[in-house]
């Protein structure tokens, strides 16, 4: 009976040596590297990204304002966002709305700023905890006629899952963090996410099939503070934020980056002194895929505020993203974009 014991013993090492040695792949590998064509790879609904579950998959979404004014910078947590959208608030100022649905630790995230009306239509369809501080008149009004689906979160009422930074000045201090999101999320009982429509997901292209040389993407808002470049990095497939003249960086020295930048035509008119705008969101209008390295022309559609936008080329073919970060960059016309 030793014997035997001894001998299963040694064939259960030698098997674990060679799992070693042939460096098979983990559970996650074979997600990531299985072909689309198999149909049951995992793919989290709010950016495409392959995960391990389907609670992964459909974590409850959290759209926090970040502000992008130049006092603000460097902002913090921003490049853990999986979705991020980009659009100019006052004068010609762009600010943010980042979409989370993650389960990573941010130990900080922001500065958080206030709400703007055109971002309830864009975030409504995920239904998400909405956080940010304050708001302009219509945007408080919109949130409390009871049309939009999202969670209202504002810092006024909520301070406990804010803090503001003692090193830095109001109103460019105000943060909060992955905790006290959970802490939120659970004290408010969130814990089924809204059954949303996702984009169309797709397989990188593979590395040999990618473009050698492509041009940058510009985007001129304004000033050289905010003159936004993505520049493509074919190695990883992906596309590296500039602004002001340099790499976009958090406070912690990270990158942003992005796997499908989308540039859209929305129609915008200033309402008033202090520069605020009207964005319009529904309908349909030109719009600028990059991915892969590639350039694909084609329109936004948005017909209701209840429906994510979706992305059609010339030809009516919905697009096909690849799984992961989605940056998307609204303008009024079609003279602020260059590639």
């Amino acid at each position: 009976m030793k014997k035997i014991f001894i001998l299963f013993l040694l064939f259960t090492l030698i098997g674990c040596s060679l799992v070693k040695l042939r460096n098979w792949p983990t559970l996650e590998q074979q997600l990531v590297n299985r072909g689309e064509e198999q149909e049951n790879i995992i793919r989290r609904k709010i950016d495409g990204a392959p995960v391990l579950t389907e609670v992964q998959a459909n974590l409850y979404p959290v759209a926090i304002m970040i502000e992008n004014a130049a006092d603000s910078w460097p902002q913090t947590g921003l490049d853990k966002a999986n979705l991020v959208i980009e659009a100019i608030t006052e004068a010609t100022i762009p600010r943010f709305v980042a979409i989370y649905a993650n389960n990573e630790e941010i130990k900080k995230i922001g500065p958080v700023r206030s709400a703007r009306p055109y971002y309830l239509d864009w975030i409504n369809p995920f239904a998400p905890l909405y956080m940010h501080v304050g708001g302009s008149p219509e945007a408080l009004s919109l949130i409390k006629n009871g049309d939009y689906k999202l969670i209202n979160f504002d810092q006024f009422f909520n301070w406990e899952y804010y803090w503001r930074d003692k090193w830095r000045y109001a109103p460019h201090n105000v943060y909060t963090s992955s905790e006290l999101i959970k802490q939120a999320l659970t004290d408010k009982e969130l814990s089924e996410p809204a059954s949303y429509e996702s984009q169309k997901y797709k397989k990188d292209l593979e590395l040999e099939k990618r473009p050698g040389q492509v041009n940058d993407l510009i985007i001129n808002y304004s000033t050289q503070y905010y003159k936004i470049k993505w520049q493509y990095n074919r190695e990883e497939n992906n596309y590296i934020r500039y602004q002001n003249g340099d790499i976009h960086k958090m406070s912690d020295g990270k990158w942003i980056k992005a796997k499908n930048i989308i540039v859209q035509v929305n129609d915008m008119k200033v309402l008033d002194d202090v520069g605020r705008k009207k964005i319009t969101t529904l309908g349909e209008g030109n719009a600028w895929i990059f991915r892969d390295g590639e350039i694909i022309e084609g329109k936004w559609v948005k017909n209701d505020i209840k429906e994510i936008t979706k992305y059609f080329d010339n030809n009516n073919n919905e697009i096909e993203f690849n799984g992961g970060v989605t940056w998307i960059e609204i303008v009024p016309n079609k003279e602020y974009l260059r590639y």
